[in-house]
């Protein structure tokens, strides 16, 4: 397994069923039988994913990023949910890293494009959960709806008022203020993928110097 350490974040993507979706965890331990990981959850709760669920792994290193085809073979919930997921030999470099979720601090600007004025208004500041090549996670008080195209501002990672056309997802509501969206990058250039996928990896290298990883 190249490079793939305990504690180390990965992202499960289960390909069918009712819990299709992709989740973030860890590298809890090693065994002989396979990788255990942390639970996967859902709205706080954690998801109760069937016995030989095909799932895929993804995770990246300092260099690359990495996937693998797996499956759930034990679970437990006592102390705390884990799983126990099948190893592979079979580990396949992503050449373009748009899939792996980086969690994240900061926040983004969110804006609107107005036809009539031909140009865009700001709607709101969002905080920023994770972010990929190819999308963020985004939290705030406004709400949208499912498949809502927006403007978002990565002002921490590309240049001021240099705008992505982006769509609404996914959406959940966190309480009774907050929404967390899912969001896809739906015109991004080569060169701004380049430049998110290079401030991933920055971004986690400076975490694990400063052990946060």
């Amino acid at each position: 397994m190249k490079e793939l350490n305990v504690n180390q974040k990965l992202e499960i993507e289960i390909l069918s069923g009712t819990y299709q979706g992709n989740y973030l965890t860890k590298v809890a331990d090693f065994l002989d039988e396979g990788i255990i990981i942390t639970g996967l959850y859902r709205e706080g709760a954690p998801l109760p994913v069937r016995l030989k669920q095909p799932i895929i792994v993804y995770y990246t290193t300092d260099r690359a990023a990495y996937k693998f085809k797996s499956k759930i073979l034990k679970r437990t919930n006592k102390p705390i949910p884990l799983l126990l997921i099948e190893s592979s030999d079979s580990v396949t470099r992503i050449q373009r890293r748009d899939y792996f979720r980086l969690d994240v601090t900061g926040t983004v600007d969110v804006y609107k494009m107005q036809p009539k004025k031909g140009y865009p208004r700001k709607l709101s500041e969002a905080r920023l959960l994770d972010i990929s090549g190819g999308g963020i996670q985004m939290q705030l008080k406004k709400k949208f709806e499912l498949g809502e195209e927006l403007l978002i501002s990565l002002k921490d990672i590309l240049p001021p008022k240099e705008f992505i056309k982006s769509e609404i997802v996914r959406v959940q509501k966190e309480n009774e203020e907050l929404y967390n969206y899912g969001v896809n990058f739906l015109e991004v250039e080569a060169e701004q993928r380049e430049e998110i996928i290079q401030w991933i990896f920055a971004y986690q290298r400076k975490t694990r110097k400063k052990g946060l990883r």
